[in-house]
């Protein structure tokens, strides 16, 4: 089944809910995409600044709750106008999307959003769709879904049980349960022995990059780690200006997508974009800023690729706002011990952005950095010495 989750400015308590429900669809074999819901708007709509989409968001939802009518008064307002016509727009390419993406359930994760999916359903009815709506309940819809959740309850243990327990019934009435079986693991004689990414990581969601699923990244640049790790991807960053020819390698040597460093603190200016577009033509995944580099060369280089780049925030005094303006695609949050402060302040404001984050070394502070909102978690092996000193001495005893 294919699943659709409508969301946008959420609290921390129903991104969690939402995430849990996304991994319960998936867990059942099910595909589930989050998509910010204001996206269906103009491109007007969606470069204005968080208060101008405030206001949109209010006008949206008095519209669809008929508090104006256009024949209840002889003139309306330029900007009742104005937003008449985003809902207008909005409502034909909502409609138009789930149509084409076949879509079987989705999720509205805000009154807004529900009433906006109701509106588009009214003037273009959906095959074969079935609606979960989330909403508080001063404003939920009355009709034309099949379950209702309170977003006001499941921060709740005894509110997720219940949800849990209705999703699992919805699940057995609209199709037959996934039958799993354990993933086959194949090992060859001789590379047997890898270092394996901490189980916590698991817990992540992942960020979906071109259809692949990324939720660890192996912080190194030695070869043979890199090689020999069971990693989604590579966060190839390191404290030397960058170079083609590491880059290069590493890209090369590599199973698993690369993300590269290319500057952004000593580095900066019209080297960073030559590095970018060189690291791009080399087959990198996605690209890697370090937190001193200005807005103005951020936009340049966001401008010269067509690849994730990928900002470093380490402080929570970062302007994320004018970050993502400039076109960083995900936030690499490295605060050390302040990193999961950093990343719930960035999840009140910015529920929906994408988050890498360094976890540290064990299950522990890496679920702690997960809970806190990360997407994925950036691990850093032990060094090569470490690792090879359980092997000498085993050789020595033999």
């Amino acid at each position: 089944m294919r699943a659709l989750i409508l969301s946008s400015r959420c609290t921390v308590e129903q991104r969690r809910a939402l995430l849990e429900l996304r991994a319960f669809l998936e867990g059942c074999g099910d595909t589930c995409e989050m998509l910010d819901w204001l996206s269906f708007l103009s491109d007007t709509v969606s470069e204005i600044n968080a208060h101008s989409r405030k206001l949109v968001r209010r006008h949206i939802q008095e519209l669809l709750a008929g508090a104006f009518q256009s024949n209840s008064r002889k003139e309306e307002e330029p900007k009742e106008k104005g937003v008449r016509r985003l809902i207008e727009i909005s409502v034909k390419e909502l409609a138009r999307f789930i149509r084409e993406g076949d879509y079987e359930l989705v999720v509205c994760a805000e009154p807004v959003a529900a009433l906006l999916l109701r509106k588009a359903s009214e003037e273009a009815p959906f095959p074969a769709l079935t609606v979960l709506a989330v909403a508080e309940d001063a404003v939920r819809p009355k009709s034309g879904f099949d379950l209702i959740l309170a977003r006001d309850a499941l921060s709740s243990d005894a509110a997720k049980r219940e949800t849990r327990e209705k999703l699992e019934k919805f699940a057995r009435e609209k199709r037959q349960p996934v039958v799993k079986t354990g993933a086959p693991t194949i090992q060859s004689s001789l590379r047997h022995h890898i270092l394996k990414m901490p189980e916590a990581v698991y817990e992540a969601s992942g960020i979906v990059v071109n259809g692949r699923r990324l939720k660890s990244f192996v912080f190194s640049t030695d070869l043979a780690i890199i090689r020999n790790c069971d990693a989604d991807a590579v966060f190839a960053v390191y404290p030397f200006t960058p170079q083609q020819a590491i880059s290069e390698a590493i890209i090369k040597a590599a199973y698993v997508p690369v993300f590269c460093g290319v500057g952004g603190g000593t580095t900066k200016g019209v080297r960073t974009v030559g590095l970018a577009k060189d690291a791009e033509a080399q087959g990198a995944m996605g690209l890697v800023l370090n937190a001193p580099i200005s807005n103005p060369n951020l936009r340049a280089v966001t401008s010269a690729v067509d690849i994730p780049v990928v900002i470093t925030v380490v402080s929570e005094d970062t302007n994320i706002a004018r970050r993502l303006e400039h076109g960083a695609t995900i936030l690499n949050v490295a605060g050390a011990a302040e990193t999961p402060a950093i990343i719930r302040k960035i999840r009140e404001q910015y529920p929906s952005v994408p988050i890498i984050a360094s976890g540290g070394n064990t299950n522990e502070s890496i679920r702690e950095t997960i809970r806190a909102g990360a997407n994925a978690v950036t691990y850093t092996p032990p060094s090569t010495k470490e690792i090879f000193r359980v092997t000498m001495s085993k050789y020595r005893e033999s």
